[in-house]
């Protein structure tokens, strides 16, 4: 409950306790309680919401390593529920390293006749990754428009945004929206409804949409676990009724299928050790990898690497298999 309590702003936070607005000095901190799997309870800290969590981590995500943005992230799977762990997630694609890393292993789904495979944006242009992100939420929250601007990394915040966790655009080699999505289908085909609401959203919260989607290509990139199943196919925009398929549902099917391309990630053992060697040699290059070298010694740097990758199984298990299709 917000009140003026003089010159000054005062939040009743609960019971009778007056918080000053304006004095710094005061946290805002979300306690949850935790338990996993026995009858012992514990404590922990969480993003107050989603939507300071993206920006929380989009700032943190630029100036750590991939690694370490991978464990901090880990470190909330038994916090946070899945979905919000993975928006968080994305904050990766804000580091370079991370990107540059992911585009020698993207995997083209093979597009319809008559479209031609091709490069994704990223592989052309790895350094055109996001530079900042911006937390996508309600509507009703926002006072006004927002400027579409290209390199930056749009998360929504909202449950029930349709199709994509993430996306942003790039200008070079060619003007693109690129999607991102987490799964662990082995399909993720979608519905034309879907492709239009997802447009619809688009168009409800930046300036000039449709004067902007004027030649726009678009590429999707869904994420995978090595342990899921492997999506091969292109993945398919179907009208929601087949027997009763309207002029517009058309025009969706034949941009999907001539205008946008498909791409795989698969995120394996190798990949997060090669993204932990990147993390030593940096901090080796600062003189830190060389004395952790000598306190805990090669075999224990190994079984951080087993954690690692085990926490990474627990968190991507609870990534839903059919979400935003």
């Amino acid at each position: 409950m917000d009140q003026y309590w003089g010159s000054r702003k005062v939040l009743y936070t609960g019971g009778e306790k007056k918080w000053q607005s304006e004095d710094p000095s005061h946290k805002l901190l979300r306690i949850v309680r935790v338990r996993e799997h026995g009858p012992f309870e514990d404590f922990a800290n969480a993003p107050i919401c989603t939507y300071l969590g993206v920006l929380t981590l989009s700032r943190l995500a630029r100036v750590m390593s991939p690694h370490d943005i991978f464990f901090l992230v880990l470190g909330m799977k038994n916090v946070l529920q899945s979905e919000a762990l993975e928006k968080y997630f994305l904050s990766v694609f804000l580091n370079e390293n991370f990107v540059t890393s992911i585009v020698r292993d993207l995997k083209e789904l093979p597009p319809p006749s008559p479209s031609k495979p091709r490069s994704s944006v990223l592989t052309l242009n790895p350094h055109g990754y996001p530079t900042e992100a911006a937390a996508i939420t309600e509507l009703k929250l926002i006072d006004r428009l927002q400027e579409l601007k290209y390199r930056v990394l749009c998360i929504p915040t909202i449950p029930t945004f349709p199709l994509v966790d993430g996306f942003f655009f790039l200008n070079s080699p060619r003007r693109t929206l690129v999607g991102l999505q987490m799964t662990r289908a082995h399909a993720h085909h979608t519905t034309t409804s879907t492709v239009r609401q997802f447009t619809e959203h688009l168009s409800w919260f930046f300036t000039n949409w449709e004067e902007f989607a004027q030649g726009l290509s678009w590429e999707m990139i869904y994420v995978q676990h090595a342990d899921s199943t492997m999506i091969s196919k292109w993945q398919r925009c179907v009208p929601v009724n087949p027997n009763n398929e309207t002029d517009a549902e058309k025009e969706i099917v034949a941009f999907r299928d001539g205008r946008v391309h498909q791409y795989q990630f698969v995120l394996t053992r190798g990949f997060l050790s090669k993204v932990r060697e990147m993390r030593t040699q940096q901090s080796w290059g600062k003189g830190i990898g060389k004395k952790v070298g000598e306190i805990i010694g090669e075999q224990s740097a190994f079984r951080s690497g087993e954690i690692y990758w085990e926490y990474f199984n627990d968190f991507y298990m609870c990534v839903p298999t059919g979400s935003r299709q």
